[in-house]
């Protein structure tokens, strides 16, 4: 359901991510320590993320907030974003706070999220493009609308699942593309590599391209 309810969304957003009209109004950082977290979860917004390894061991976020029409109405509704971070147990988890659901039409977040290698990583994203590369833990990414792309090295992976509902999933392992099943949706299973981690990624609606090089 929710997959289907972003996927109007997540057609408006992927239109016109660069669009010479989008007004960026302010920008959304966070630079957290990571010490005794083992996990990081990222719960985001819309938008067009980038999430990449950390260069020092903390967790960096920089997003800006870009309206595509109606700016004054977008400028209350970012007044109210914020990025916040807590610590529970193992688990790190930043979060967008403060963002509307449907009625956020126009507005949406854009930028890179820096994470440390060696963390597991969760990531819900409700609509947009996603792009994922370089990291070495276990990833599990739940999306619900849009296009979604992870590119990770072979050696450091032992297994994926990916799942779409309505799209089309690949997934290429040092160049060889590994065949999924499914008509409207797909899914795609590998479970031959000698690295540590496991990848799982599931979307509701839209592309996913998953390749280990």
């Amino acid at each position: 359901m929710r997959g289907l309810l972003w996927a109007g969304l997540a057609v408006l957003i992927l239109a016109g991510p660069a669009a010479a009209d989008d007004h960026l109004l302010r920008t959304l950082t966070r630079d957290v320590v990571t010490r005794g977290a083992e996990r990081v979860e990222l719960r985001l917004t819309p938008g067009t993320i980038r999430i990449e390894p950390s260069p020092d061991g903390r967790l960096h976020a920089e997003l800006g907030v870009y309206c595509s029409f109606d700016r004054q109405r977008c400028e209350e509704k970012a007044e109210r974003l914020s990025l916040e971070s807590s610590l529970v147990g193992n688990t790190l988890e930043l979060r967008v706070e403060g963002m509307p659901s449907v009625s956020a039409l126009g507005l949406n977040l854009r930028g890179r999220i820096q994470v440390p290698r060696g963390k597991a990583l969760e990531v819900d994203f409700p609509a947009g493009e996603l792009t994922i590369r370089g990291l070495e833990a276990d990833l599990n990414v739940d999306a619900g609308a849009g296009e979604v792309t992870i590119v990770l090295r072979e050696h450091d992976v032992r297994s994926v699942r990916l799942g779409v509902g309505i799209g089309e999933a690949t997934l290429s392992v040092a160049g060889r593309s590994i065949e999924g099943s499914g008509w409207l949706g797909q899914k795609v299973r590998w479970g031959e590599g000698d690295g540590p981690s496991r990848v799982a990624v599931s979307l509701g609606v839209g592309e996913l391209d998953v390749r280990l090089d």
